[in-house]
């Protein structure tokens, strides 16, 4: 683990049913590589070599991964905070915790290297990337108050009109202190869908009157794969960035 006490968490138990399969989606190809692949390099160039990876439990990822990783397993699909909770024992003695979705795999290392060194210059028990979107549409909006501090993160299905016109949106990955993190999971409450998702916890700080942070992402970064078209948007982005014209 890096000197921050930074250790990875990346969840990875979701189906890639609406890509046509039943495989696990963070193991569908991207550019000829599994997707997890790419954020399990972004891990390693900011210093994080073992994350913890949470699984479904079918032994996929583990076959594919290897001993590259720690495990947890998640029993059912109860949503990115259950998820998260399934990681607390391997977790260890990890001061800081890195969360990052095995289905986003656009992030560039500088921008995790930054979400990792503002959490912890900032004092914030969590840390969240966001971006700005010209179409927002599909994403949760970050809220802010009349001094620009973090109000909360509304889901796009819970925003009203207004709400919906905001353009920085929520890209997904997150900076937590461990022991605030721990000591308050458990008051994450189920959403409509019957799932524990992981924004809650920012609206949880929040109410409690901690320090929420934000670091900025480019709007080529937050993609996360979820259809096919997006698997193709993210090819793209992968090839210009690598035959930059």
């Amino acid at each position: 683990m890096n000197s921050g006490r930074f250790q990875g968490i990346v969840l990875a138990a979701g189906r890639g049913s609406r890509m046509g399969g039943d495989r696990p989606k963070v193991l569908i190809p991207l550019n000829g590589r599994p997707m997890i692949r790419y954020v399990l390099d972004t891990l390693a160039d900011v210093g994080i070599t073992r994350p913890i990876v949470v699984v479904s439990g079918d032994g996929t990822v583990e076959k594919t991964l290897g001993d590259t990783c720690i495990y947890a397993y998640q029993e059912e699909p109860l949503g990115s905070g259950d998820a998260v909770i399934s990681a607390r024992k391997a977790s260890g003695d990890a001061k800081n915790l890195l969360i990052l979705c095995g289905d986003s795999p656009l992030f560039r290392s500088s921008t995790i290297r930054e979400l990792m060194e503002v959490h912890a210059s900032a004092g914030a028990v969590v840390t969240l990337t966001s971006a700005v979107l010209e179409n927002p549409s599909g994403y949760g909006r970050i809220l802010r108050g009349a001094s620009g501090e973090v109000r909360g993160v509304v889901e796009e299905k819970l925003a009203s009109e207004q709400e919906k016109a905001i353009k920085e949106i929520n890209g997904g990955s997150y900076a937590f202190d461990a022991a605030w993190l721990w000591e308050n999971i458990h008051l994450m409450r189920k959403n409509e869908a019957g799932e524990y998702c992981l924004t809650e916890m920012v609206d949880l700080a929040i109410s409690q009157g901690k320090r929420v942070a934000t670091v900025s992402a480019k709007a080529d970064e937050v993609l996360g794969i979820n259809t096919p078209e997006q698997l193709r948007e993210a090819e793209e982005v992968l090839r210009r960035r690598e035959f930059p014209k």
